[in-house]
């Protein structure tokens, strides 16, 4: 049996179709602050927020006023819904990466029976000064046991890992970074003088900055465990 469609009743479902679509963007707000994220970052290159999503919680639609990268520290499933009314799911692992650039508006929705929690960061509008090189010592990046999962024209971002015995070769940082870690451990540095300073631990979840331009050149080793972590080097 056929059905007629009249010229109406295709402007009423076009009317249907496009309705989500403008009540998630007039709805939009900023992404923070919000429920379940915790403030523990403020420089000036970024805010970072450790942030967690219970399941069937959803937060959003936001549209985001900086660039934004997310840090899984968890496994689980996200859904992400677009400004446009698609959507898809997102399978997580310890260290997955998402980018999302200013002006990106979704809605994010933890799926998993465990909670879902990310550190994010809020890239900020800033251009710095860049810091001085030194010749004949090598930049902080790339080195050992890293591997660049992207980049920008702002940012690279680095995933690493500290192996006892597997020594990271004398270098200087020469931009500034911000680094959250994935898995502890102990690392220690060997200046120049070659006298080891003290070790230090570095626990999962701890959020560390590099905003500080420091000219000595340095040996770093893992001296416990695999420390791992997420560096975002910024470029510009």
């Amino acid at each position: 049996m056929s059905r007629r469609i009249d010229h109406q009743t295709l402007l009423t479902l076009g009317t249907l179709l496009i309705f989500p679509v403008c009540v998630i963007a007039q709805k939009a707000g900023p992404p923070f602050p919000r429920d379940g994220a915790t403030k523990v970052q403020d420089n000036d290159r970024v805010f970072t927020w450790d942030t967690t999503l219970q399941k069937g919680k959803s937060v959003g639609p936001s549209k985001l006023d900086l660039d934004q990268v997310s840090v899984s520290l968890t496994e689980g499933a996200k859904k992400f819904t677009m400004s446009d009314g698609t959507w898809d799911i997102e399978q997580e692992r310890l260290g997955s990466v998402r980018y999302d650039p200013k002006g990106t508006t979704l809605q994010e929705e933890c799926i998993s029976d465990t909670p879902c929690r990310a550190m994010v960061f809020q890239l900020k509008d800033y251009v710095s000064e860049p810091w001085p090189t030194r010749e004949g010592v090598p930049p902080q990046f790339p080195r050992i046991n890293t591997v660049k999962l992207f980049e920008t024209d702002r940012i690279t971002v680095w995933d690493q890992v500290w192996k006892p015995a597997e020594p990271i070769v004398r270098h200087a940082h020469y931009h500034r970074t911000v680094t959250v870690f994935l898995q502890g451990g102990t690392i220690h540095t060997i200046p120049d003088s070659g006298i080891p300073n003290p070790p230090f631990t570095r626990n999962p979840g701890e959020v560390l900055a590099n905003v500080t331009f420091n000219p000595d050149a340095h040996i770093e080793e893992g001296l416990t465990g695999l420390p791992r972590a997420i560096w975002i080097e910024f470029t510009k």
